[in-house]
């Protein structure tokens, strides 16, 4: 028993919120551990407490699409596309249940939690108090995950238990708004017993803004249905309160954040593009990084992700690498610093393309937050550069490749036709011409399961983004104004001396871009069905412009965009809210499917 302790406990000590073995925890804690030995001692709590943060859909990097491998969201959305020739983020309509989490097994838990914290014995009611505001807190956590994505769901606080009546368990689901406003609540009513902020050995666990910031965030979701969504089933899915309401408490939650001072937007480098970067590689230092709120960290070799291993570019990587390749409609969304849109300068007046010397000089002068973000031809990368080409162009003929071993030329002055990190129509390398670089490792090369990079859950800056948004939707233009230049400010680009509502949105599109908020907010914006409908995105394609008895180092290349080899995208209205899982339904004939299934 001691060893089983041992075990739980060290998990807990690296971190309370990183992605470890669910089952192990969750055997171990509950089903092998007593009650009396469970709830008997402060570490035997701490531990059931881990298990519960451990099941809270962070969405983070080990998240994939329905589970397919290396299926990232961001390929679900217009920010990229997927390189590999599989998995379900290529379907040209994309899937009903892509993004379902229909957890009660962990509903259940934590009602269990909090129906016998009130009775552990060799606590404190001080230290129970704050395990039970927890508790509540990561409950508010699961049912956000659900109502994002089914709607109105059945709203269970107690542990069921079987009498003999079946029928006493098959709840009906209950209204989108009744559960949005229990989310408030119950967020409302942990608050204050919270504490501000940790110990160094307690630092992963959700703190008083922690909850502040689910609110303001769960309430800006509420506010968008309210707004832009429709009521259908009866209020189970869709809000018929005025969206203003839940606006004002998105807004009042991100104003108690920023008026407590205990946060700031990043800032230790003075290199703006080197700052963003390093923004979310030291997310898990919280006494460097006070933008940082919520954080889910990691640990190798145990506890480790494998985002790197999955998006390294092809020259870079270890085995699989290229998932993710960023659309150049995302490029595009970046501006140039001056504040100029950013559409990317590959052809004069005349519509002649524009030579440049290296590839890289395309994208001078682009937001900081690009190059920080988004790996492209010519960028810099763990010690050597991104070379991507698609071909030669001698004479005004294209001559390319359908591998990375094919060359052009005699001699010294032979070269691949093809850069060694694509791009390629099919295999790996990239179908855009771009990687992710956003989290990614800048030194090192990193095995499957050993990226230790954390994951912010909550950070200072969406919690502005979110104040922004729901300042804009009250007619609050000047405080959205001001939180939209702070970012601004701090990424390095041109500030604004007006602002609307298409700008707030896309300012959260490249401040935000593949932490996972992007297909959450299409939908609750309900513009998804136009963004993607049959669309089709596109590719930078680099060609080297060959000038014979020149050496290829000293030629110069053109550009050109071309639709990216991949099935157009479709977004169906239905899948605003998630097909409810099949088996449950049979299982609870009291549940309704959601509309269009």
């Amino acid at each position: 028993m001691r060893k089983l302790h041992k075990h739980i406990s060290f998990a807990l000590l690296l971190t309370l919120s990183a992605s470890c073995n669910k089952d192990f925890l969750e055997r171990k804690a509950q089903d092998i551990i007593s009650d009396d030995a469970a709830y008997g001692s402060v570490s035997g709590v701490q531990a059931l407490t881990a298990n519960l943060y451990n099941n809270m859909q962070t969405e983070a990097f080990d998240y994939w699409v329905e589970g397919n491998q290396a299926a990232f969201p961001s390929q679900a959305s217009d920010e990229a596309v997927r390189s590999y020739s599989w998995g379900a983020t290529l379907d040209p309509i994309l899937g009903d249940e892509m993004f379902g989490w229909w957890r009660y097994d962990f509903v259940r838990n934590v009602n269990d939690f909090i129906e016998k914290i009130p009775l552990a014995t060799n606590i404190s009611e001080e230290q129970k108090t704050r395990f039970l505001a927890e508790a509540r807190f990561v409950r508010a956590f699961y049912y956000f995950s659900l109502v994002k994505r089914y709607g109105g769901v059945p709203l269970i606080t107690k542990v069921q238990q079987y009498n003999g009546n079946l029928e006493e368990l098959k709840v009906p689901r209950n209204k989108e708004q009744e559960v949005y406003d229990f989310i408030a609540s119950e967020l409302d009513a942990i608050t204050g017993q919270l504490p501000e902020s940790y110990g160094a050995d307690e630092r992963y666990r959700a703190t008083r803004y922690a909850a502040l910031a689910l609110k303001c965030r769960a309430m800006l979701y509420a506010a968008s249905v309210a707004k832009y969504g429709s009521v259908q089933l009866g209020g189970a899915v869709g809000i018929a309160a005025n969206a203003d309401g839940y606006w004002q408490k998105a807004y009042d939650a991100a104003q108690l954040i920023i008026n407590s001072g205990k946060f700031q937007l990043f800032n230790g480098y003075s290199d703006k593009t080197a700052n963003f970067q390093q923004l979310f590689l030291t997310g898990a230092d919280l006494d460097k990084n006070k933008e940082a709120i919520f954080v889910k960290a990691y640990q190798s070799p145990d506890l480790a992700h494998g985002f790197d291993f999955y998006n390294a570019p092809q020259s870079f990587k270890i085995d699989y690498g290229c998932a993710t390749n960023p659309t150049l409609e995302l490029v595009e969304s970046f501006e140039y610093t001056d504040g100029t849109p950013g559409k990317l300068k590959i052809n004069d007046a005349a519509g002649n393309p524009i030579p440049y010397k290296n590839t890289a000089d395309l994208f001078k002068d682009k937001d900081p937050r690009f190059l920080a973000s988004i790996l492209y031809p010519g960028a810099p990368w763990q010690g050597g550069t991104v070379e991507l080409r698609r071909g030669v162009i001698d004479n005004g003929v294209q001559f390319t490749s359908a591998n990375l071993t094919d060359t052009y030329g005699s001699g010294a002055n032979s070269i691949p036709r093809v850069g060694k990190d694509g791009p390629l129509l099919s295999g790996d390398p990239t179908k855009t011409g771009f990687y992710v670089k956003k989290f990614m490792d800048p030194v090192n090369r990193l095995a499957d399961g050993r990226s230790t990079t954390p994951w912010i859950v909550f950070r200072y800056g969406e919690v502005l983004l979110n104040y922004a948004e729901a300042a804009i939707e009250l007619g609050k233009t000047a405080d959205a104004l001001n939180a939209i230049n702070l970012l601004r400010d701090r990424a390095g680009i041109k500030t604004l001396s007006n602002i609307t509502r298409d700008q707030v949105r896309h300012e959260r599109q490249v401040e935000l871009a593949f932490e996972n908020h992007r297909w959450w907010d299409i939908c609750r914006w309900r513009t998804a069905t136009d963004l993607l409908n049959n669309t089709q995105f596109h590719a930078l394609y680099p060609w080297l412009m060959w000038e014979n008895g020149k050496s290829p180092a000293d030629m110069q290349y053109t550009f050109q965009i071309v639709p990216a080899p991949k099935n157009t995208r479709t977004f169906l209205s239905r899948m605003y809210y998630q097909r409810i899982p099949t088996g449950e339904i049979d299982k609870n004939s009291n549940l309704l499917q959601n509309p269009g299934f």
